[in-house]
């Protein structure tokens, strides 16, 4: 506002010096012409000069309220990758992506189509969306949509066709507007976010377009940047809480979850159990075939027990061959037939095929503790079930002990 008030006054001046100007000048060189006979002579050259003067002005005018504007969406921009540098939740990030950029074209619906394999991993879903259940204005799809696509060389043959299949779909196709923007590095694609645009004539969509464009192309920029410190910071966390060897949890996730999970059953009132195994005679396989092998054993192992398990559970490798179960909602009873799964699945499970000459069968041992069955602590549930593992060994092995069965 300032800045235009700012234009105008310096407008107005540069014409009141500019007539001054003109006036004395040519009073200067025909001072005995009369003052009305002068102002018709120098009236042409008046009128053409000021013409030209004030289209200058307008062409500045204009300039200075694209900038103005483009500074307005840069900050909002900025502001919006502020909030999503805040949080490193990558899923949450993708979200708030693309609320801001249905928000800065000021569109109605919305969808995010993820292709990275390495953003896939933190998402429960390869498609998000926003705003699907909004009604249409349009009751009829129409044909002659506004369409486009900000760098469409980062959109390969193969995406735009999936795109076209989402938008009859999702019946993007009743929008106005349609508009589809690749986040992407040099090297790929990492998602496409596609946003509809009701109620717009598509003069006044282009024009938008063209104009927020230089400044979107930056916003996308910066977003892979946060997207690329997102999937660092996630795998770093992983890596923290996992064991290199098997890829299932370390001992230092599960002794979190487990205080997590106690206190949550204590207040809500829910039992909870811990199973231990162990590989019966696993140093003999290393002793025979060697510890590359061993291994394999043991990555093979830890396959079969997430296979096995419900999708609540929690499984950790506790260290060596021994691992470790959380169950949640789950009585020694619940847990001994998760066990039966697991043992069951071993003992018909083929190690190291294709890698040795001999068959290798496997077996192991298992111990379960439950609260509120057999303690009132985490601590304690975790030394009953390797009391009843050690029992199991005990045994002849290949056995599922439940702490306090026959006197167990």
């Amino acid at each position: 506002m300032e800045g235009k008030r700012l234009l105008l006054f310096t407008e107005i001046l540069l014409v009141v010096v500019f007539t001054n100007v003109l006036i004395f000048t040519s009073a200067y060189f025909e001072p005995l012409l009369p003052l009305k006979t002068l102002i018709k002579k120098i009236l042409p050259s008046f009128a053409i000069t000021l013409f030209f003067l004030i289209l200058c002005f307008k062409i500045i005018e204009y300039y200075h309220s694209q900038i103005l504007y483009q500074k307005k969406l840069m900050e909002d921009l900025n502001n919006s990758l502020f909030k999503l540098s805040s949080n490193l939740k990558i899923e949450k990030m993708l979200y708030n992506c693309l609320e801001i950029l249905i928000d800065f074209y000021k569109g109605n619906i919305g969808m995010m189509i993820i292709l990275n394999d390495k953003l896939k991993n933190f998402l429960p879903t390869d498609i998000l969306t926003v705003n699907l259940n909004l009604p249409m204005y349009e009751e009829n799809k129409r044909e002659n949509y506004f369409y486009t696509t900000l760098f469409p060389n980062m959109v390969s043959h193969e995406d735009e066709q999936k795109i076209k299949n989402l938008i009859k779909e999702y019946d993007f196709n009743r929008c106005s507007g349609i508009i589809t923007l690749p986040i992407h590095d040099e090297k790929e694609t990492k998602a496409i976010v596609i946003v509809g645009i009701m109620r717009k004539n598509k003069k006044e969509l282009i024009k938008e377009f063209e104009i927020s464009k230089s400044v979107v192309e930056v916003f996308l920029r910066h977003l892979n940047l946060e997207l690329e410190n997102a999937l660092l910071h996630e795998g770093i966390n992983i890596a923290s809480i996992t064991d290199a060897l098997t890829e299932v949890y370390n001992r230092r996730y599960f002794n979190l979850r487990l205080k997590e999970e106690f206190a949550k059953s204590k207040r809500e009132g829910y039992p909870i159990s811990i199973m231990i195994s162990d590989l019966d005679n696993f140093k003999y396989y290393v002793d025979t075939y060697g510890h590359p092998m061993g291994d394999i054993i043991l990555k093979e192992v830890a396959s079969i027990l997430k296979t096995s398990l419900r999708e609540t559970d929690i499984i950790c490798r506790f260290g060596g061959d021994e691992f470790a179960y959380l169950l949640p909602f789950s009585l020694s009873t619940d847990a001994k037939i998760v066990a039966e799964r697991i043992k069951k699945n071993i003992e018909n499970y083929k190690f190291l095929a294709g890698k040795v000459n001999d068959e290798v069968r496997l077996t192991l041992s298992i111990g379960i503790a439950s609260f509120p069955e057999h303690g009132n602590s985490e601590e304690e549930l975790l030394s009953k079930a390797d009391n009843a593992l050690f029992k199991a060994k005990n045994m002849g092995k290949n056995k599922i002990v439940i702490y306090e069965e026959k006197g167990g």
